[in-house]
C-alpha cells in the first residue's frame, strides 16, 4: 500500500506539468539573480564614469558648468558615495547568490504551494478519498507518501538551485572569490528551508482542509517571523535564522557552526514532528466524504 501511496504521489507530481514547472522555476530564478546583479553592477559603472568624464571634459563655468555640476550631483544621489573603481567581482558575485537565496526560499516555496494545493488539502473535501479508504488505507499510509516526496523534492530543487546559482555568478564574475564550503553551506540551508516550509504548508493544509488559506499564512508567515525574530535579537536555533548564517557565509563573515548545524537539526525535528501532528489530527477526525446531495426533480 505504501509503494501505491508514493505512485499516487508521483504520478500527481509529474503530470500536469506540476514538477516540472517547479523545476523551471528553480532553474529561472537561480539564472535570473545573478544576471540582474551583473546588468546592475554594469548600469552603475557606466553612470559613474559618465560622471567623472563629464567633470573631466566640460569647463566648470558659465550655464554649462552650472548644468553639469546639477547632473553630477544628479548622479551622485543615484549611487550614493560607492567608489566605482573598488567594486569588485566577488562582491557582486555574492551579492547574486544571496538574491537566489531569498527566491529560492521564498518566491519558489509560493509558486510550489500554489501548485500542489490539491495534494495538500483539496483533495479532502472531494469524494476521491472513498475507494481508497475502503480498500484498506490507513492515515499513515496516506500521510507519509506526501511527506516523503513533497519535502525531499523541494529539498533537490532549493539545493540544486544554488548550484546553478553559483555557476551562473562564476560565467558572469570570473574573479569571485566565493568557496566551495560557503556555496555548500548556502545550497544545505535552502534545501533545509524548503523542505520544512514544505511540511509545514502540508500539515497546516491537511489539518484544516483549506489549502488555499493554508498558501497566505505559511507565505505570509515566512516573511513576518523572519522579521519578527530579527527584530527581538532571536537568531539562535530555529528555521527562520538558517538564510541569516547562509548570507554571512556567502559575505565571508565567520558563521556560527554550532548554531548552524544546531539550527539544522531542529529544522529537521520540527518537520518530523509536522508528520505526527498530522497523523494525530487526521487520525483524530473523521473525513466526511458524503458531500450535499440534492434529489433531482
Amino acid at each position: 500500500m505504501l509503494k501505491t501511496g508514493l505512485k499516487k504521489e508521483m504520478m500527481f507530481f509529474t503530470r500536469s506539468f506540476r514538477m516540472w514547472g517547479i523545476l523551471l522555476a528553480a532553474v529561472l530564478f537561480a539564472v535570473v539573480s545573478p544576471l540582474l546583479m551583473k546588468v546592475s553592477f554594469m548600469m552603475l559603472d557606466a553612470i559613474g564614469d559618465m560622471d567623472f568624464s563629464m567633470e573631466d571634459t566640460v569647463p566648470d563655468s558659465g550655464d554649462n558648468g552650472e548644468a553639469v555640476n546639477n547632473m553630477a550631483d544628479f548622479s551622485m544621489e543615484i549611487t550614493g558615495d560607492v567608489d566605482f573603481g573598488s567594486l569588485s567581482d566577488a562582491e557582486f558575485a555574492s551579492l547574486g547568490v544571496i538574491s537566489s537565496l531569498g527566491d529560492l526560499t521564498g518566491t519558489l516555496m509560493l509558486v510550489a504551494m500554489l501548485v500542489t494545493m490539491y495534494s495538500a488539502g483539496g483533495e479532502l473535501k472531494k469524494r476521491s478519498m472513498i475507494i481508497p479508504q475502503n480498500a484498506g488505507l490507513t492515515p499513515q499510509l496516506y500521510l507519509l507518501p506526501k511527506f516523503l516526496v513533497y519535502p525531499l523534492a523541494m529539498a533537490v530543487f532549493g539545493f540544486c538551485g544554488i548550484w546553478i546559482s553559483y555557476g551562473t555568478c562564476c560565467l558572469m564574475f570570473p574573479n569571485n572569490d566565493i568557496t566551495i564550503g560557503a556555496v555548500a553551506v548556502t545550497a544545505l540551508v535552502a534545501g533545509v528551508f524548503d523542505a520544512f516550509m514544505t511540511a509545514a504548508y502540508f500539515t497546516l493544509g491537511l489539518c484544516t482542509a483549506k489549502a488555499g488559506l493554508s498558501v497566505v499564512i505559511m507565505y505570509g508567515g515566512n516573511t513576518i517571523l523572519t522579521v519578527l525574530f530579527s527584530a527581538l535579537g532571536a537568531d539562535k536555533f530555529h528555521p527562520f535564522t538558517l538564510t541569516t548564517q547562509a548570507q554571512e557565509a556567502l559575505l565571508g563573515e565567520e558563521v556560527d557552526k554550532v548554531n548552524l548545524w544546531g539550527s539544522i537539526g531542529i529544522t529537521l525535528l520540527i518537520i518530523l514532528l509536522c508528520y505526527f501532528v498530522t497523523l494525530f489530527v487526521i487520525s483524530a477526525k473523521r473525513i466526511d466524504n458524503r458531500g450535499k446531495e440534492e434529489m433531482e426533480l
